[in-house]
């Protein structure tokens, strides 16, 4: 019989880490790096990464999420008139879920989700795809702005861990979940 100490127990192990970033760092590559690394081990990695789209003259135009698993790409932010007005392209969100969706019924190894914008801090957008991954279990790594820290950890209830948005900080977690 399991305790109800030994199911909390269970529950603060959850395999969940927010990759911690500024939002206006320069380099964003430690994720899609970690990611091709795990690829290359034949890990079976599963979710979303974020690619910016320049114009000709150098300007971030559009945000694309790109499944990691088949490549397919789904443009979520398309340019505004006013550069503070948000871009979000809500529809193409729908595919996004649908992504996370798959990868949770494939049960990879690892999920990783390169989003945690406005959207998810208010309880929306892939929030629930994301819960539902913690609550099945599945080892997850999402990039987190560091302004939404606290409400990331306030939704997730504390779980898991928190560690810098850097590729040897990933390895190490990533490392120490196959340790266990």
């Amino acid at each position: 019989m399991v305790s109800a100490q030994d199911e909390a127990e269970e529950l603060l192990m959850v395999a969940c880490a927010a990759a911690v970033y500024t939002p206006k760092q320069a380099d964003k590559s430690a994720l899609p790096n970690f990611v091709a690394r795990l690829k290359a081990a034949q890990i079976s990695v599963a979710g979303i990464l974020q690619e910016n789209r320049f114009d000709p003259e150098g300007n971030r135009r559009f945000i694309d999420s790109v499944d990691i698993t088949t490549g397919a790409r789904f443009a979520i932010k398309r340019p505004m008139p006013v550069e503070d007005e948000c871009g979000l392209d809500v529809g193409n969100l729908v595919e996004t879920s649908a992504i996370l969706r798959n990868a949770i019924a494939a049960q990879p190894d690892l999920i990783v989700i390169e989003k945690y914008g406005d959207q998810e801090q208010e309880g929306e957008g892939l929030l629930d795809e994301i819960m539902q991954i913690i609550a099945e279990g599945i080892p997850l790594l999402i990039a987190v702005p560091e302004p939404a820290l606290e409400i990331w950890q306030s939704q997730c209830g504390g779980l898991g861990t928190t560690i810098a948005y850097d590729e040897n900080a990933m390895m190490e977690w990533w490392q120490g979940l196959s340790d266990d």
